[in-house]
């Protein structure tokens, strides 16, 4: 089996989350079986694979699988599905329904996010209004896990259960510094002919769950680590036959242009310390594989990309006149994305196109979010730039717009960068390490710009949106470039050398 090492998988996620998806569908085209393998304990997981066209067997949590609540089919949990009391009052509200025994609040019933009155939560209190726990429900309906809370209302004790509602796990905690609840210990109950097993935290648990897939493996297994934060310790841990490989998915150095002698990304430190624990390391750009194996001489670095591009009969090129908006942003709203830049550069923009638009799509702090709100205010660019939110499926959303921008101070390699000229946008971007001289034919397919340079990359932006013919040029060749580079056959060809499938 081939697994892909992550955190999680949220309504909301990175490229990194795209990128393994992405990736486990590839392998189920090709008819490889593998695994999206995921860390937090999350009620809501197997209603969000269904958002991205996920199967249950396509993913597997560490939570799910010593519940032993892999493959449980959904059912609708609803208050009245609770049996409460003939006697208890229930007020239902929007988001919870309070229950009531005489003028006591007994229980909250909470409700699942975007669902009506779907159970998510029921929280029980003693008669001076105290919580005293608090029942977990899993999205396809079975009590999941409850917490216990002590007398000053903070969580001591988290029990997670099996379908027949016997106790597997029991997380304890403390308060840390800040007083927040800290994992002290975690007892893996009844598992394999142990009574009880102890881990400090959920760490050392998701080691021990990793050992153990390759243990039950009968075949050869593959571990690829798409998080290094989540997938390097483990993977060091383990000491058996399974083959192990670590994806940079980030610019991976300290300082953004030292990429040969910078101090690294404490994640990554681990895994470049220790080459001769891993078959290979796998980055989303030639560049930097370049660098790293430069850097690295006995590495096995090998680049492949994330984006595969479908044949033109299943994604047609939409032309350009048929595309109704302009600018587009796709990623992160974060500082060193410096939106800022983006936004100060429609402004300039609007001075020789007037009607210009832009649309910023994804998510982030909402304080640097307000930040960016302020400055689109302050700029008069409320009617042509705006903030929207991260957004699924976004294929059609691609072929909505004629150009692509990005400003950031650096990445490992911008998954949107590729989607977007596989719908025939080209991409005008600052310099950075990694992706923009990787993925841009300069002055082909779209324009690389020195980073900062806020007036060349208005500039460049003005004379395609000026120039019709020209811009259906570099898209046309855009679209050309990555569907016939970048196809699912051509990108498997690499994964299969490297895995020797």
């Amino acid at each position: 089996m081939i697994y892909f090492i992550n955190e999680y998988l949220l309504q909301k996620n990175s490229s990194v989350e795209h990128a393994a998806i992405n990736r486990v569908q590839l392998f189920a085209h090709q008819h490889v079986p593998a695994k999206i393998v995921t860390k937090i304990y999350d009620r809501l997981l197997m209603q969000t694979i269904n958002q991205f066209d996920l199967q249950p067997a396509q993913v597997v949590n560490m939570f799910d699988y010593f519940q032993g609540t892999q493959a449980v089919p959904a059912k609708v949990m609803r208050t009245e599905s609770l049996h409460l009391p003939a006697e208890y009052q229930v007020m239902i509200g929007a988001n919870y329904s309070q229950v009531f025994n005489g003028d006591d609040l007994v229980t909250n019933v909470g409700f699942i996010p975007g669902t009506i009155g779907r159970v998510f939560y029921q929280e029980f209190f003693d008669n001076q209004g105290n919580l005293l726990s608090t029942d977990l429900w899993d999205w396809r309906g079975f009590k999941s896990a409850t917490q216990y809370f002590g007398q000053n209302g903070k969580l001591i004790m988290t029990r997670y259960y099996n379908l027949a509602g016997q106790v597997v796990l029991e997380e304890y905690f403390v308060p840390d510094t800040k007083g927040a609840p800290l994992t002290s210990r975690i007892i893996l109950k009844n598992y394999a002919g142990v009574a009880e097993r102890f881990f400090q935290n959920t760490d050392d648990l998701f080691n021990f769950f990793i050992a153990e897939l390759s243990r039950q493996d009968s075949e050869q297994t593959i571990f690829i680590s798409d998080r290094p934060g989540t997938g390097v310790q483990p993977l060091l841990q383990l000491n058996d036959d399974a083959k192990k490989y670590v994806v940079v998915p980030i610019y991976h150095a300290k300082a953004i242009n030292d990429p040969l002698h910078a101090p690294l990304d404490g994640f990554l430190q681990p895994a470049l310390d220790n080459l001769d624990h891993f078959d290979g390391f796998i980055t989303p750009t030639p560049s930097q594989a370049q660098h790293l194996q430069r850097r690295y001489a006995r590495a096995h670095v090998t680049a492949i990309p994330t984006v595969t591009a479908r044949t033109a009969k299943q994604q047609p090129l939409v032309p350009m006149a048929q595309r109704p908006k302009q600018l587009l942003y796709v990623g992160r709203f974060a500082p060193d994305r410096q939106l800022d830049q983006l936004i100060r550069v429609v402004a300039l923009v609007r001075k020789s196109v007037p009607d210009v638009t832009c649309d910023l799509y994804g998510y982030g702090d909402p304080a640097y979010v307000e930040t960016l709100e302020k400055l689109i205010a302050e700029l008069d660019l409320t009617q042509q730039v705006r903030l929207k939110d991260y957004q699924r499926p976004f294929a059609t959303i691609y072929d909505q717009y004629q150009l692509l921008l990005n400003t950031a101070l650096a990445n490992g390699g911008p998954l949107a960068m590729q989607e977007a000229q596989a719908h025939g946008l080209p991409v005008i971007s600052y310099r950075f390490n990694y992706g923009p001289a990787d993925y841009v034919l300069d002055g082909q397919d779209g324009y690389v710009i020195d980073s900062g340079d806020q007036l060349t990359m208005s500039k460049r932006i003005v004379a395609l949106l000026q120039a019709p013919q020209q811009l259906v040029d570099f898209s046309q060749a855009a679209y050309q470039k990555m569907h016939t580079r970048q196809t699912p056959t051509k990108v498997w060809r690499r994964w299969q050398q490297l895995l020797a499938l």
